[in-house]
């Protein structure tokens, strides 16, 4: 055989073995989306197990369970009292389990504290909630010169409150993540009727 016959026959079979161009660019692309796709699951990995999510707290119902108040238009001492039942719930959307020590929150009448709670402390598992109640005494009273707004809310029967409260913890992750869940609420006490009939939370 010439050389030339030679060459030729080398040639083509470098040509049949030799890879296209467009199987190594589809070989590249595959292994990226690989490579992102652990990159990926890596990071949903971290999540769960690392990084602690927002907790949410509410408060679920009230109850009125007692109600003393002056109405009376002469009266120089507008003054009112109740004692409220309270459950609140609080969430955990988390891998690991949420303690928290026992924990005080303000009951507030127009800026001024009308009354405190005390919520035990607890845990809370994962991807749970639980629901505590809390009983506490409101009380209010101008013993001179009552204000003009005071006077008012007596009169029409409707007591707005704000409740706030800090459960500060832990979630029990891999890592140990300091969390804390702010419970803020809105409630009409209703003097008439005894009761909360309307009641927001953020």
């Amino acid at each position: 055989m010439s050389g030339y016959a030679k060459s030729k026959v080398v040639d083509e079979a470098c040509a049949i073995h030799q890879p296209k161009e467009s199987d190594t660019i589809g070989n590249i692309i595959i292994y990226t989306l690989l490579a992102l796709c652990i990159l990926l699951s890596l990071f949903i990995i971290i999540g769960l197990f690392v990084i602690a999510k927002p907790l949410e707290a509410s408060l679920a119902s009230v109850a009125v369970k007692s109600l003393r108040y002056n109405d009376t238009p002469s009266s120089s001492s507008p003054y009112f009292n109740a004692t409220l039942a309270m459950e609140i719930r609080i969430e955990n959307p988390n891998f690991g389990f949420f303690e928290f020590p026992t924990s005080k929150g303000d009951i507030m009448y127009n800026g001024r504290v009308v009354g405190e709670m005390k919520i035990d402390g607890q845990r809370v598992g994962a991807y749970s909630a639980i629901r505590t109640e809390v009983v506490t005494q409101v009380s209010y009273r101008e013993d001179h010169a009552p204000s003009v707004w005071f006077k008012n809310d007596i009169k029409r029967g409707l007591i707005i409150l704000k409740i706030g409260a800090k459960l500060r913890g832990e979630v029990h992750l891999e890592v140990l993540n300091k969390r804390s869940v702010d419970l803020k609420c809105l409630m009409y006490l209703n003097l008439i009727d005894e009761m909360v009939p309307r009641l927001w939370c953020k």
